[in-house]
């Protein structure tokens, strides 16, 4: 049978993750209950509207992005902290103001062709 090493144990990075991982399973916990609160909001948008609100869009795309960081996280797929802790490169914030850029423009041409 194979040995406890108490050096292993006893490293810091290793508790210091433990600490990350139970604080960002809290913050999953909480962001899941503002996820349902916002389906339902757009739920009512899109009763009344027949479209949905293009902001609570935003939101959601930010908060399963966070969702799926935190997820790889907790279960060691990377070590890569999520948000706030994650390191964005400038390419990554190209693509979403690109795409942001897109969103806008389709949302202007929804609007010219309601008018």
């Amino acid at each position: 049978m194979n040995t406890i090493d108490k050096e292993e144990i006893l490293k810091t990075s290793k508790w210091i993750r433990f600490v990350f991982m139970v604080l960002y399973a809290f913050i999953i916990n909480f962001a899941l209950t503002i996820s349902i609160g916002l389906a339902f909001v757009q739920f009512l948008f899109v009763l009344f509207t027949s479209k949905a609100n293009s902001s609570i869009s935003n939101i959601n795309s930010h908060i399963l992005e966070f969702f799926n960081d935190s997820l790889m996280f907790l279960l060691f797929q990377t070590e890569e902290k999520p948000f706030p802790f994650k390191n964005t490169s400038s390419d990554e914030s190209a693509v979403i103001d690109a795409e942001s850029e897109e969103i806008d423009e389709v949302n202007s041409e929804d609007e010219s062709e309601n008018s």
